[in-house]
């Protein structure tokens, strides 16, 4: 007779966040690293950065949200929202460091609400396909 001796992992909200908003920082950190690159070293012109920045907020909101929800049993949209805040949280704080002045404008604004929406939607789709 054959026993299995393995604990299932004990998942924890906290770990969901990880899960979730790690590799969305560190995809945001890979595209941003590339388009200093491309700005540097070719003719793009700047005015690429803020559809790029909301583009990769949504992105990595989107997979935060998603990866969060996925390991909740339910309430995915609340779970996604959560997860596209402290997301968008940890951004504003990272940019605000090397600024003296406030990082709250407009664009930032909108920033926000993109990562609020998109961590909805992916905590929507995070919950409804989890295995």
């Amino acid at each position: 007779m054959k026993t299995n001796n393995s604990q299932a992992v004990q998942k924890t909200p906290l770990s969901g966040f990880l899960r979730g908003i790690i590799p969305a920082l560190i995809f945001t950190a890979a595209v941003f690293l590339l388009c200093a690159v491309l700005l540097t070293y070719t003719e793009f012109n700047e005015s690429i950065i803020p559809p790029v920045s909301l583009a990769v907020t949504f992105i990595s909101s989107f997979f935060a949200g998603a990866k969060t929800a996925s390991g909740a049993n339910r309430a995915g949209i609340l779970w996604g929202i959560l997860s596209g805040a402290a997301y968008i949280a940890i951004i504003l704080l990272l940019v605000s460091l090397p600024q003296k002045e406030s990082v709250f404008s407009a664009f930032r604004i909108s920033g926000i609400a993109v990562a609020l929406i998109a961590g909805a939607c992916g905590g929507i789709l995070g919950i409804n396909t989890k295995k």
